[in-house]
């Protein structure tokens, strides 16, 4: 059994950011329930939905909170000549304007709440010891380091890149004669669905920063790389939740 949006966040309702980190849970746990049932994944993934989950709510209630302490303390404070009509009245409105203005707009522009955030901790992907970018509910910055949103870019031919990506584990690819075959050989034998996207795009290559980048369902980078790696079946074995130890389970 499994719980997400409100059933799992306790957290007032500040901002409003409920409805959004609910479809993001909702989004997580559906292709990991999906790769179980269809059999290409270990029913130990499935313990890696709060492992990734878990942290980002934590986040957002903090962050929720604080923005209630704000918003009440602005308005508690607001002082007696902002409505003066001199330049001190002009110049106490301009304060309190901005004051708002940087509140609420990661209120109502929540795009790094939204895009930003990424698995930190997560045991299925692949790290390589860079940092994710900071963000914030408001801003984020993409990156292709694994755990991040892969970032978003338009193919040649007009198509999303999201689009473009298949239903299942997605293989983009910037230098298309680098082999893949032990990739798409280790997930072929776990039926795991993995198709591989050769991209001729300069601009787009550079801001992946690697070659070869795997994309889960999901569309967070779970590994990249220059080459292929030397076991690739470890890597497939990794992602679809092999070498996870099921826990709470009972005795």
């Amino acid at each position: 059994m499994f719980i997400a949006g409100d059933a799992a966040h306790l957290w007032i309702p500040h901002a409003g950011y409920g409805m959004n980190a609910g479809i993001a849970d909702a989004a997580n746990l559906a292709w990991k329930l999906a790769a179980v049932l269809n059999g290409w994944a270990a029913p130990a993934l499935l313990d890696a939905y709060q492992a990734e989950r878990q942290p980002i709510t934590d986040q957002v209630s903090q962050f929720a909170f604080a923005m209630a302490k704000e918003v009440s303390q602005q308005r508690r404070e607001i002082p007696a000549d902002i409505e003066r009509c001199d330049a001190v009245g002009e110049a106490t409105r301009a304060r309190i304007g901005k004051e708002a203005y940087d509140l609420y707009v990661q209120q109502q522009c929540c795009g790094g709440l939204n895009f930003g955030y990424f698995y930190a901790g997560s045991p299925i992907i692949a790290y390589d010891g860079s940092g994710q970018p900071a963000y914030s509910m408001g801003r984020f910055e993409s990156s292709s380091v694994p755990g991040c949103r892969a970032p978003h870019f338009w193919l040649p031919d007009g198509r999303s890149l999201y689009d473009a990506l298949g239903d299942g584990y997605s293989l983009i690819r910037f230098v298309p004669d680098i082999s893949v075959s032990g990739l798409v050989e280790a997930a072929a034998r776990w039926r795991m669905p993995l198709s591989v996207l050769d991209v001729d795009d300069a601009q787009a290559a550079e801001l992946y920063a690697r070659a070869l980048v795997l994309v889960r369902p999901d569309r967070h980078v779970a590994w990249r790389g220059n080459d292929e790696p030397a076991a690739p079946m470890d890597l497939i074995n990794r992602v679809r939740g092999a070498y996870l130890m099921p826990v709470n389970k009972a005795a």
